[in-house]
């Protein structure tokens, strides 16, 4: 009696971190899979899960996939299962299984979720995903009926991974095919995930997705190129944040140290008519053998975000507002969308172009006076041109000089928000250096 009334509430939030210290042993996520195949009825009370992991830090683990160690017998239930769902790539799954594989066995936790409201997989769970896609795909995508559950009380996703190049993966393989049925689903309202960049497009099923019902969307890894892919789909996206991501190790057809400002206000503009809230960041970083910093560069405009009326709130990085060389013709209010109520500028990309590796692309000329004059240029008649403006924030990791934004610079920043009737301020905040 008390076990049945425990249950519902023992099984409803699975959590599982993969731990960064040894010998601790991996998420029993075996064990977990035998109770819910031996009695199916406990995947029912299912609405929350969180697989994440540390290892991928360590520097062994970026070189090596970590395995779950098993044994032929735990697996015999398992197995079963999979063969009774008569999917095409059950031997493969199973090879997969039998190796340990982390994919395998979500694949298989993910095929008994019929009720899962919150799911969040990260690092260790998402390093290799092909099983995952394939059952994703087979569930959602296709018109074959394999007992899968389709995941239509699915609202909130997360499928994230860490920026920069993953040492144990073939660089080939991409995890496109296999996050993209999440669009599908017809309930997903809020969506994290990093979406890595195919030589080709293509989405997973006969249809384009509708998720109708999608309002926030967070993008890292996808590039510039495919982004307006993605947002093409979407009709009623309110919250967008994307992560721009560049080093040496990543660099392909795709993914060039090319800040292309033109393609990203195109991609933005499909969500134009519901967007009210939107987040850019970027970064550079080491990568490979890389010892300097790669030089990166802006190319056309952020003009067009002027006429994105229904934005309300805009995070974005100094350079896509003005570009990294020093250039006091240029004017913030040609670039902020007219009704803005809330403006943050980070200065994202401001460590770039170590030693002028590239020497004819610019390294970050803007100095703290420079962006004062830009914002005075803007306040004295911001009226005219972003008439709902109420905030603007300075949003700052790289104050590397004692002199740089000092006491006194500071008191002109904040006068100049007294003057101009608009809360103005900075924000100082403290970042792991290389």
């Amino acid at each position: 009696m008390c076990r049945t009334i425990a249950e519902p509430f023992l099984y409803s939030k699975i959590r599982m971190i993969w731990p960064e210290a040894q010998p601790d042993p991996p998420p029993p996520i075996t064990q977990l899979l035998r109770t819910l195949v031996s009695r199916p009825q406990l995947a029912a009370y299912i609405t929350n899960v969180h697989l994440d992991g540390k290892l991928y830090y360590l520097h062994n683990f970026r070189f090596r996939f970590p395995k779950l160690p098993v044994s032929g017998a735990e697996l015999e239930e398992l197995v079963a299962f999979i063969h009774g769902t008569g999917v095409p790539y059950s031997d493969l799954w199973i090879q997969e299984l039998r190796q340990g594989t982390p994919d395998a066995f979500v694949a298989l936790l993910l095929a008994q979720l019929s009720n899962v409201r919150y799911l969040y997989l990260a690092r260790e769970f998402t390093r290799q995903t092909a099983i995952v896609g394939m059952v994703l795909r087979s569930a959602i995508c296709e018109p074959v009926d394999y007992g899968l559950p389709d995941f239509r009380h699915l609202r909130d996703v997360s499928f994230l991974q860490p920026d920069g190049k993953d040492d144990a993966r073939d660089k080939k393989v991409k995890n496109t095919r296999d996050i993209l049925p999440f669009f599908y689903l017809p309930s997903v309202q809020r969506m994290s995930a990093s979406i890595e960049n195919p030589v080709e497009f293509i989405w997973p099923a006969a249809h384009l997705p509708v998720p109708s019902k999608l309002t926030l969307l967070e993008l890292t890894v996808v590039r510039e190129a495919y982004l307006g892919e993605l947002l093409a789909v979407t009709r009623n996206l309110e919250t967008l944040r994307w992560h721009w991501y560049y080093d040496f190790g990543v660099r392909d057809r795709v993914v060039t140290p090319i800040v292309d400002l033109d393609q990203i206000v195109a991609a933005i503009s499909h969500a134009r008519g519901t967007l009210t809230d939107l987040s850019l960041s970027a970064k550079c970083d080491l990568g490979g053998n890389d010892q300097l910093l790669p030089g990166i560069k802006t190319e056309g405009s952020f003009q067009g975000m002027v006429n994105f009326d229904m934005l309300r709130r805009l995070q974005v990085p100094w350079p896509f507002l003005v570009g990294f060389a020093l250039d006091m013709t240029k004017r913030l209010q040609d670039v902020i969308p007219r009704n803005i109520e809330f403006l943050t500028i980070t200065d994202d990309l401001r460590p770039q172009n170590d030693c002028r590796m590239v020497d004819e692309w610019p390294e970050w000329e803007w100095t703290n006076g420079d962006i004062l004059g830009l914002l005075q240029s803007w306040l004295k008649d911001w009226t005219a041109c972003t008439p709902h403006l109420r905030g603007i924030t300075l949003l700052l990791s790289w104050i590397c000089d004692y002199d740089e934004w000092s006491p006194r610079m500071r008191d002109q920043l904040r006068e100049l928000g007294a003057h101009a009737g608009v809360q103005l301020e900075l924000i100082e905040l403290d970042v792991e250096l290389f």
